[in-house]
């Protein structure tokens, strides 16, 4: 019987929390569900200036149209095919750094940056990190490109005597940041700035406070949590979890930082300056985006003394290492493809809308931001949220007389500052998954950071409804 008891509590022991890509699955089925139960409604879609969007005063009910299971199945592949051209840009993207970081020079360049400043000093490179993310995430609004950086940041972390979270951290959380202020994010702002039909890229002055305000929250949290875990180890919310799947390699403390690392380190710095600017003014896509980081890696390659196959080899390596992370942006895109198809997208947006009704503007601003917030459970993504919500809510917006640009500012936040916390998010997955970190471990960590963060949203929304941000 005794021995009975200790098989059940070994039972009990080995229990483990799902990781990020089965809570993702679960998350697909119950969406699946909810076309049985949400009533199915729509929208007219009309064109506007080239890009169709909501008529918000058309919502209607109609029949029920849940999906089959088989339908259900068929919206994996379909996400999948749906992000195809991200998944593609994220697996190049990986291989790309893989070469440049397979050379050393960028762990050599962070490494002697350590020895200049002094051990004690190692948070200079963890801000220097986050804020090269936090300006990808602001400007050219590159949100997904933070996943192929994972297996670098997270050797990072650990190399320097930190815990797997803050490897995470140092590369999603300053990029969502930036995305979230999107000074010129032309997902977010340049979209409803259009549909708001807003001069682009007005109000840069404001949302740059923002921008500052979210990075020095972004940096000073961790900085607090790194110093804690770097003084006491157990004190880490992942002490003990084991790391053997990274396959992390161990960096050499004294790797010289030689002239040629030194080169192979500009030619990657140039091919990100590049790259962000093509997307800046020469309206550079996901494709021109992939095609540079061929070219730079290559080039990279031959400069670190790396012959064909080996540049080859590298590119498929770095791939494989990202390839759990890209797939789940595929598996994220089901959701949306599932409410799409079940029509109940529309039926969850005009529900929301209506709720602003009849509050002050204060109150209005704030309300937007919490329903954006909701809905980017369900739409996470940012020009697929503007095009869906905007139409809806900025003639609520005008009609309660909030200022459109406060509007698009609460629509920012919403979108932007949740993708840390939702598990449908493809760029959050994309990290869990690759660290096998539970969903639930991850939200622990994160929650009082969120918090924070909204709490100054809130506060930047209702300063914008003072000094009537325009």
């Amino acid at each position: 019987m005794s021995k009975i008891n200790v098989a059940s509590k070994e039972k009990k022991k080995k229990f483990e929390m799902p990781d990020g890509f089965v809570t993702l699955f679960y998350l697909v089925v119950i969406v699946f569900l909810l076309t049985y139960i949400i009533p199915a409604g729509e929208f007219n879609r009309i064109e506007l200036d080239g890009r169709t969007v909501v008529d918000p005063s058309s919502f209607k009910y109609i029949e029920q149209t849940p999906l089959k299971p088989f339908d259900f199945f068929k919206s994996i592949p379909q996400g999948i095919q749906a992000a195809s051209q991200l998944i593609i840009m994220i697996l190049l993207i990986g291989g790309s750094i893989r070469i440049f970081d397979g050379t050393g020079a960028i762990r050599a360049s962070l490494i002697s940056l350590k020895n200049t400043i002094g051990e004690d000093k190692s948070y200079v490179v963890l801000t220097t990190i986050m804020l090269f993310f936090g300006a990808l995430g602001a400007f050219p609004g590159m949100l997904e490109a933070a996943i192929p950086f994972a297996p670098l940041c997270i050797g990072i972390a650990l190399t320097l005597g930190y815990d797997i979270l803050v490897g995470i951290y140092i590369a999603l959380v300053p990029i969502v940041a930036g995305w979230s202020a999107g000074v010129t994010n032309p997902w977010t702002t340049g979209i409803g700035q259009s549909l708001a039909q807003l001069p682009m890229f007005s109000g840069i002055g404001y949302r740059m406070i923002c921008f500052i305000v979210f990075m020095a929250i972004t940096i000073l949290f961790i900085l607090k949590y790194a110093a804690k875990i770097k003084k006491d180890p157990k004190s880490s919310l992942v002490y003990g979890f084991n790391i053997d799947h990274l396959k992390v390699d161990e960096v050499d403390e004294d790797i010289e930082f030689t002239t040629r690392l030194k080169l192979v380190l500009l030619i990657f710095a140039a091919t990100i300056f590049t790259i962000v600017f093509g997307t800046l003014n020469w309206g550079w896509g996901l494709t021109e985006m992939s095609a540079f980081y061929i070219i730079g890696a290559i080039i990279g390659g031959i400069v670190a003394g790396y012959k064909p196959n080996k540049i080859a080899n590298e590119i498929l390596e770095g791939g494989k290492a990202i390839f759990i992370g890209a797939m789940a942006i595929g598996l994220a895109r089901a959701i949306s493809i599932i409410m799409d198809q079940g029509h109940i997208t529309d039926t969850i947006v005009n529900y929301l809308a209506s709720l602003l009704q009849g509050m002050s503007p204060t109150f209005n601003a704030i309300g937007m931001f919490v329903i954006q917030t909701l809905i980017n459970f369900f739409i996470p993504s940012g020009s697929g949220q503007a095009v869906v919500t905007l139409p809806i809510m900025i003639p609520v917006a005008d009609i309660i007389g909030l200022n459109r640009q406060i509007a698009i500012l609460a629509f920012q936040f919403g979108d932007g500052l949740s993708n840390l916390c939702y598990p449908t998010v493809g760029a959050l997955i994309a990290f869990l998954a690759y660290t096998k970190i539970p969903f639930s471990k991850w939200l622990k960590f994160i929650i009082k950071y969120m918090l924070i963060v909204w709490a100054v949203s809130i506060l930047l929304l209702a300063g914008a409804v003072l000094i009537n941000f325009s």
